[in-house]
């Protein structure tokens, strides 16, 4: 009964992850349609993304992987962190996120090509979350052209915000990006439990800094 219960815990966590991803792109789609900033939108579709990515987790946790799903999940999973660091680099720069589109654009539709002409290894598409393992080697180093200057971009915008400005609702939002992080490189060495605990909790915690800044927003607007 307890291993069970547990079971059916880490089986319903990317849907809890799923549900809070999507409010959360819902609020920042919101938050676009009143000011029409680019990186808004950007980062409501790398949310939007991510609840996707964890849908398809959830799905996998009850019926098991296939190979087209499989597909979908490693390109989203791979790009999913490079927009929303792009979304950042646009806060800071509009043309520096024009180079960066650009360059991300190229890697996207590279991975797509490759992910789509791949021989997935479909012993490896076990029922628990397997990563890029059932990935060849040949479409999993492009992945890292995406997620390390994505990370970068996402984890460091927000770190030097906080540092300019000590509002607190910066650090929530690097500290949760680096738990998402931190969730699919653990699951990487065999601690597949990480990557759906990392991300419900690395969503919550973005989350919750979002709301800190909107409350921000309006408390300065009175």
């Amino acid at each position: 009964m307890i291993f069970n219960l547990e079971s059916a815990i880490q089986s319903s966590t990317p849907l809890i992850t799923t549900l809070i991803s999507l409010f959360f792109a819902i609020s920042v789609f919101h938050q676009y349609s009143q000011r029409r900033k680019i990186y808004q939108f950007i980062w409501g579709m790398g949310l939007l993304i991510f609840s996707f990515t964890t849908l398809f987790e959830f799905i996998s946790e009850i019926y098991g992987w296939n190979i087209p799903m499989y597909r979908a999940y490693y390109v989203l999973i791979a790009s999913l962190v490079a927009i929303l660091g792009l979304g950042t680099v646009y806060l800071f720069n509009r043309r520096a996120g024009r180079y960066l589109n650009l360059y991300f654009a190229v890697i996207i539709a590279a991975l797509i090509i490759s992910t789509l002409n791949a021989d997935v290894a479909s012993e490896k598409l076990k029922k628990r979350t397997v990563g890029g393992s059932a990935m060849p080697a040949s479409v999993r180093m492009i992945s890292p052209f995406l997620t390390i200057p994505g990370s970068i971009a996402l984890i460091g915008g927000a770190l030097y915000s906080w540092y300019i400005t000590k509002r607190s609702y910066n650090l929530f939002i690097a500290i949760g990006a680096l738990l998402v992080a931190s969730g699919g490189g653990l699951s990487r060495f065999g601690m597949e439990w990480a990557l759906y605990m990392l991300e419900l909790v690395g969503v919550a915690v973005m989350y919750t800094g979002f709301i800190k800044s909107e409350e921000g927003i309006k408390q300065k607007g009175r």
